[in-house]
């Protein structure tokens, strides 16, 4: 969402107070106020609007295939809007507070993400139903999104059981990232071929939830203020930013900041999604030391250093000491480097997500998404840095299907007209192997053009 369209909201939307994170975690105590893009005249209790509603049912089960909405059971009367039609008056520790927090997260993301789309995103239910209906607190110690709604339950107790402290609808990555399915039905839509298995749809679903979540939480001044006063600007370190759906100070969903690898993961949705995730999560802070560089906030070396070279844990406390020094008085300069990063994957996303189609995706189709919208977005500005964090996953096409694809004189009908390709006396079987070996030599420049990628190093991770 662009600075300029958050002005304008402090100005016509509805006010709420939310937890941008788990309000159990270390330093986070009180809500934060927000404003969403449907002003309070058109506000309705509930919370409700003309596209999602919340219904606060009263022990309710987790829908199933033989129970779906709508909503006909006992439910705790709507909730109200306060002075001037805005909802920010609501206690943090009542079940009111819950209702508006979990309404106003979902429709705080439908505005970051309907700004970097730059149009309204429609529901792929609205053939059905005009509005997602949301369920806050159910009895149950887990949450899920389905074709029309959005259930929550509570967190799990480390012997089992629901845990009542930790509500998932207070939880805005876990909100974040269960509405970020919901964009991607709409935006990219489901596959419609019983003969693909969708394997890499299934793992970009829960990527994009992921990555959604992420974008948005960066909306909030107080996480990057924190992210970057912990980090100093190094975000090629474990930090708050990375950890999507945290339940926890030490335990969380996922990383988005991770060392996975095609050859790591499987083909279950969420192991498959984090070398995407990962990569993506890579290109945006390669962008961020860009800006920094540009800015004549770090030196190239000290960019390079950091995200490129193999490292012990001394040379990584170096390169801290470095980012702390950088850091120093220039606060500002780094936060505003970081929005522009977050703003550029954004809109990267934003154009990736809308062009693809469900059919038969893969990765490497992403791959080339991305480099597409780049040159979109950014004039191409960005092309080696897409290329090298996808390599570095593993994420490229296969050498089979490169293999598999060459094509000799003889398949395309011209092996008459060799002397005219300066192929003249040559078999078609040295022709080919001609071939085969500038692909050999093609292959073996890009792998040596590739910047050193190495895991973790004694407590360090180096991307």
């Amino acid at each position: 969402m662009s600075v300029q369209l958050d002005r304008n909201l402090e100005a016509t939307g509805t006010k709420f107070r939310i937890f941008p994170q788990p309000r159990f975690l270390a330093g986070i105590t009180e809500p934060e106020l927000i404003r969403i893009a449907v002003p309070p005249a058109q506000m309705q209790a509930g919370p409700a609007d003309d596209r999602m509603f919340v219904v606060d049912a009263i022990n309710k089960q987790p829908y199933s295939d033989f129970d779906q909405p709508p909503y006909h059971g006992p439910a705790n009367p709507a909730v109200q809007p306060g002075p001037g039609g805005h909802f920010d008056h609501l206690d943090p520790n009542s079940r009111e507070f819950s209702c508006a927090t979990m309404y106003a997260t979902c429709r705080r993301t439908l505005d970051i993400w309907e700004d970097y789309f730059g149009h309204r995103i429609d529901w792929m239910f609205e053939a059905d139903s005009p509005r997602m209906e949301m369920i806050p607190l159910i009895e149950w110690d887990n949450a899920q999104s389905g074709y029309g709604f959005l259930e929550f339950g509570y967190g799990r107790r480390p012997g089992g059981g629901i845990d009542r402290q930790r509500p998932y609808c207070e939880n805005f990555d876990v909100l974040s990232h269960e509405l970020g399915h919901s964009i991607i039905f709409s935006q990219v839509g489901v596959p419609q071929n019983p003969n693909d298995e969708a394997i890499d749809y299934g793992g970009m679903h829960e990527s994009s939830g992921d990555l959604v979540a992420l974008v948005a939480v960066l909306h909030f001044d107080s996480v990057v203020n924190r992210l970057l006063a912990n980090t100093r600007g190094n975000l090629f370190t474990v930090n708050e930013l990375d950890r999507v759906g945290e339940l926890s100070d030490s335990r969380q969903i996922r990383i988005a900041f991770n060392y996975a690898r095609m050859s790591d993961v499987g083909n279950e949705p969420h192991d498959r999604s984090l070398p995407l995730t990962g990569a993506i999560f890579d290109i945006m802070v390669e962008v961020f030391q860009k800006n920094l560089v540009r800015d004549h906030l770090i030196t190239p070396e000290l960019a390079r250093r950091s995200s490129q070279e193999i490292a012990n844990a001394q040379e990584l406390a170096a390169l801290q000491d470095q980012f702390d020094a950088a850091y120093a008085g220039h606060a500002a300069g780094f936060q505003q480097a970081l929005l522009e990063a977050r703003d550029y994957l954004g809109t990267l996303l934003a154009r990736t997500w809308g062009s693809l189609s469900p059919n038969f995706l893969t990765y490497p189709g992403i791959v080339r998404a991305l480099l597409r919208a780049d040159r979109a977005v950014a004039q191409g500005a960005h092309q080696d840095t897409i290329r090298s964090c996808f390599a570095w996953r593993e994420i490229r096409v296969p050498r089979r299907v490169l293999l598999a694809h060459m094509r000799s004189l003889t398949d395309c009908g011209l092996a008459g007209r060799a002397s005219e390709t300066g192929f003249s006396g040559l078999s078609d079987a040295a022709i080919a192997d001609v071939i085969r070996l500038a692909t050999s030599e093609l292959e073996g420049r890009r792998a040596r053009s590739e910047p050193q990628r190495s895991e973790a190093a004694q407590g360090g991770r180096r991307r």
